[in-house]
């Protein structure tokens, strides 16, 4: 446009990194102030010394989400191989089938910034070449599965789909038992699983001290129960499970995960020596096939209030499909708990923030907030009712169709305060058996011990070392409620899958309040989303 060649201006004065972005901005800063000028401009002329060249101004974009500053270098490359950055290298991905594809992917270590904003421009390029990488691995996935769909669909009709809501119908499929269909969440563009392919959540969840090693504690602690056993490791992620497996004498794990993390867990095995124990299985859980039963299944499943992400169904399709008689689950129950703050501090600064922002109302901005379930971590000194369970689940006979729930609930106050939020948590058990852990028994260090137990809470406690990745989840109320001592909450909790997204959770709280010197009838009907 205009007789200008960017490219070839580029290259002839050897313009930087940062200059061809300043280039960028600048002809687009002319054409937005001046479009009729830009118009009737013939030629653009560049010498190579104009000030805007130096000025980080024209760092920032003048478009959002400009695909030329993404894409200035790549452009190059397909004139001039050798430029001096933006080389691509090519990484190998090992598909679902285990051949394996070369994708190109740019560098941007010859890149040197010198301001902080080059600094933050260039970062911000580094992610936006990752998320682009990450799409690319996502369509060459998407190519291999349907051609795999298209082979099954030709053989036979095992998988057929039950609605447009994002759930379908997947059959069991082994040679000796009759084909029983689940229903388990679908995930629309592989969304759940590339999230879990970069190291980062990986290296979250595993610095959860509480989390790693209340695993590690009950395999290491119980290796006379997987000795010369047949492990599953369900969405093994890095693969330390299944190296704790190993390490605890089981003869033979089978690790599975969907996500592209499952090729560097491949590495980490073999660089600790297991891979002749350990074999990897890249597919979902629904439909993979394995080479036998197995005795344990492990998996690390749990999500925010416990069912978010809704991971739990596919380790009951796999305790269904793969699990020998006798077999246990670990962990082998759950439970959901439900109890209430008088912790104000979202309230304050997400709610009444709005009320005066420099001056200013701005009330429309608190729409839909509350409906928002909040994760965060609560204090256990702001808890003002009792703790109740409004959901157990027993692992190895509840059904996927019995997490979605309903429960009655009655929290009463333990001294006059207020309440301005419930809260939610759950509790986590290993038992070497697998039978059922009584509604009596806590999750104190010395009552497990006691047992022969092992597990862990999510719920409120005093130290940072005892807390975990999943927090708290709250329900924030509009306005707290002043309570006395032994007044009542009495309600129902409903907890379901969302219909569009059954990762997420659409949970809702009626309720009453009791108060010991009677008055006036106090209802609510609150609803929350979870996603």
């Amino acid at each position: 446009t205009h007789g200008f060649d960017f490219l070839r201006a580029r290259q002839q004065l050897q313009l930087d990194f940062y200059q061809s972005i300043r280039l960028i901005n600048y002809l687009r800063k002319q054409a937005q102030d001046k479009p009729a000028e830009s118009e009737q401009t013939s030629s653009f002329v560049l010498e190579g010394k104009e000030a805007f060249l130096a000025d980080d101004q024209y760092l920032r974009p003048v478009i959002e989400d400009d695909s030329l500053l993404f894409a200035f270098e790549d452009l190059e490359i397909e004139d001039d191989q050798h430029g001096e950055h933006g080389h691509q290298e090519e990484t190998e991905i090992l598909m679902p089938q285990g051949d394996a594809k070369k994708l190109h992917r740019s560098s941007w270590e010859g890149i040197e910034a010198t301001t902080e904003l080059e600094a933050k421009l260039l970062k911000q390029l580094q992610l936006a070449e990752e998320r682009l990488f990450a799409v690319e691995v996502q369509l060459q996935n998407t190519e291999q599965q349907f051609t795999e769909y298209r082979a099954r669909v030709k053989a036979s009709f095992f998988d057929t789909l039950e609605d447009s809501t994002a759930r379908s119908t997947v059959s069991h499929i082994e040679d000796d038992d009759e084909p029983s269909k689940v229903v388990v969440p679908q995930d629309e563009g592989n969304y759940y699983f590339n999230s879990y392919a970069h190291s980062d959540i990986h290296q979250q969840m595993l610095n959860d001290r509480v989390r790693t090693e209340g695993y590690r504690d009950f395999i290491y602690e119980n290796k006379d129960v997987f000795k010369g056993k047949t492990v599953l490791d369900v969405g093994c992620g890095t693969g330390i499970l299944s190296m704790f497996a190993a390490r605890a004498g089981a003869a033979k794990v089978l690790s599975v995960d969907n996500s592209d993390i499952i090729e560097k867990a491949r590495k980490n095995i073999v660089e600790n020596g297991l891979q002749d124990v350990i074999t990897l299985y890249r597919g979902k859980i629904e439909e993979i096939k394995l080479p036998c039963k197995v005795d344990i299944i492990i998996s690390e499943w749990m999500g925010y209030f416990l069912l978010y992400e809704a991971m739990l169904d596919s380790v009951l399709v796999a305790r269904d499909r793969f699990l020998a008689p006798g077999g246990i689950l670990a962990p082998s129950q759950t439970r959901i708990l439900f109890t209430a703050t008088n912790d104000e501090s979202f309230l304050t600064d997400s709610i009444d923030y709005w009320n005066d922002v420099y001056g200013f109302k701005m009330s429309t901005m608190k729409e839909n907030v509350l409906r928002e379930a909040v994760v965060d971590f609560v204090s256990p000194e702001s808890i003002v009712t009792n703790t109740v369970t409004i959901k157990d689940l027993p692992h190895q006979t509840i059904t996927v169709a019995g997490l979605d729930f309903v429960s009655d609930f009655e929290l009463v106050m333990k001294h006059d305060d207020h309440v301005s939020a419930f809260v939610g948590y759950f509790d986590t058990w290993f038992t070497r058996d697998g039978q059922d852990v009584g509604l009596d028994v806590g999750i104190e260090k010395d009552e497990l011990k006691k047992r022969r137990l092992n597990g862990f809470t999510t719920g409120p406690v005093y130290t940072r070392s005892e807390e975990t990745h999943w927090k708290q989840t709250m329900f924030v109320l509009e306005k707290p409620i002043e309570l006395k001592k032994g007044d009542k909450i009495k309600g129902t909790f409903y907890c379901d899958k969302n219909h569009m997204n059954p990762r997420a959770l659409d949970l809702r709280i009626v309720y009453e309040v009791v108060r010991l010197a009677g008055g006036a009838e106090e209802k609510a009907d609150l609803v929350f989303v979870l996603r």
